[in-house]
């Protein structure tokens, strides 16, 4: 995977959080960057020697972790929304690494669990992931390593925070076009 070499130099410089002056000194640009970065060497590893998918990985490891939970609640502990954590669920139980388990005395829910071959999957692919995670941090010191994990759990806890206070009251429709709906009635370019 090839990067353009004048986005590495722009990304190369300190970026300017307290006065942004472009995108590059925008957090959430960088944290998608080194996401995109970091992030496509595990989806490569998931994809061509495992066959699954990011989001897949992504619910079988919170699903070793977490152990049985209800796919609702598996959406909420991650990023993806419902009808995609659906989806990934779906992929998931027709591979054999996803099991439903209903809740006694309540036919409508179910809980999902690791099958034993989506044990296996995660035995072998966490340590896999587990390397690049040490490869990406291998130039910070120890303390370096302990600021880094204080400071994005303050940010995150922070950016919940705004996302709360900046809620939208409503989405912009899908059916009715979505954001593109929105972008044609603007007046920005009449």
């Amino acid at each position: 995977m090839g990067f353009p070499k004048a986005s590495l130099a722009a990304q190369s410089q300190l970026p300017e959080f307290d006065a942004p002056q472009s995108i590059f000194d925008l957090l959430n640009f960088r944290l998608s960057e080194l996401l995109g970065i970091s992030g496509s060497l595990v989806t490569r590893i998931c994809e061509n020697e495992y066959g699954i998918t990011r989001e897949e990985w992504q619910f079988v490891a919170m699903l070793a972790e977490l152990k049985a939970m209800s796919p609702s609640d598996l959406a909420a502990r991650t990023t993806v929304d419902r009808s995609q954590a659906s989806k990934t669920l779906r992929g998931l139980m027709s591979k054999g690494l996803v099991e439903r388990q209903g809740v006694p005395g309540d036919g409508r829910r179910a809980l999902v669990l690791l099958s034993q071959a989506g044990l296996n999957l995660f035995a072998q692919l966490f340590p896999r992931v587990v390397q690049v995670h040490h490869e990406v941090l291998q130039d910070l010191e120890p303390a370096q390593r302990q600021a880094l994990a204080h400071s994005l759990s303050t940010l995150q806890a922070r950016a919940l925070a705004v996302a709360q206070e900046h809620k939208p009251e409503g989405a912009a429709g899908r059916r009715q076009g979505g954001s593109r709906a929105i972008w044609k009635a603007s007046s920005l370019g009449a």
